[in-house]
């Protein structure tokens, strides 16, 4: 992964998010990517939110199916098969602490408290000359309610004690990468 300086300006209200948590980093990470991977980023403004969730001595992980039908009932395809941090998408006039509580809530049943800000990734895809940004705001957080149940568009919600990168294995590397950055970030360190 390579880290580049930031072009243009972050969006304020990340700016702002950044300033509130002390020891919260923003990376930056270039990636050339296939025409396919571009379009699907460049399709919207591509904010997203993911959260390490301890409970107890371990991190709660979910495991989403292949693909998975939309609220549209369109077929959608998913990073299925592999254990992947919580998270999704912010709706408007949310807060992204109460996005990441809101989204956990429907992933794995659970009810989180944030502790903190992680970082915000930039995962700068980049194809024929031409670039567009996904942006990834990871929270550190721990459960406080609730009961560990996988939602509708998650095939399995787990709590790891331990957890190794073959757990995590998923291709491309970058998305192994950051997860274990992630992870680590808040703590939680993959076994051997």
């Amino acid at each position: 992964m390579l880290v580049v300086p930031l072009s243009g300006t972050l969006p304020e209200e990340l700016q702002r998010l950044l300033s509130r948590y002390e020891g919260a980093r923003l990376r930056i990470i270039e990636i050339p990517v296939v025409k396919d991977i571009f379009d699907y980023f460049n399709s919207e403004k591509w904010i997203r939110v993911v959260a390490v969730i301890k409970s107890g001595d371990g991190v709660v992980m979910i495991k989403k199916p292949m693909s998975f039908l939309d609220n549209d009932g369109r077929p959608r395809p998913a990073m299925g098969g592999q254990w992947l941090l919580a998270g999704g998408k912010p709706e408007v006039g949310e807060s992204y602490e109460e996005a990441v509580a809101r989204e956990i809530k429907e992933e794995t049943g659970l009810e989180v408290e944030v502790e903190r800000l992680l970082g915000v990734y930039v995962f700068r895809f980049k194809h024929q000359g031409m670039t567009v940004d996904a942006i990834l705001v990871a929270f550190s957080t721990k459960a406080v309610g609730g009961t560990l149940n996988p939602g509708k568009e998650i095939q399995e919600a787990r709590i790891f004690r331990k957890l190794s990168r073959n757990d995590l294995l998923y291709v491309p590397d970058w998305w192994l990468g950051f997860q274990e950055e992630i992870l680590e970030d808040a703590g939680f360190k993959l076994a051997e």
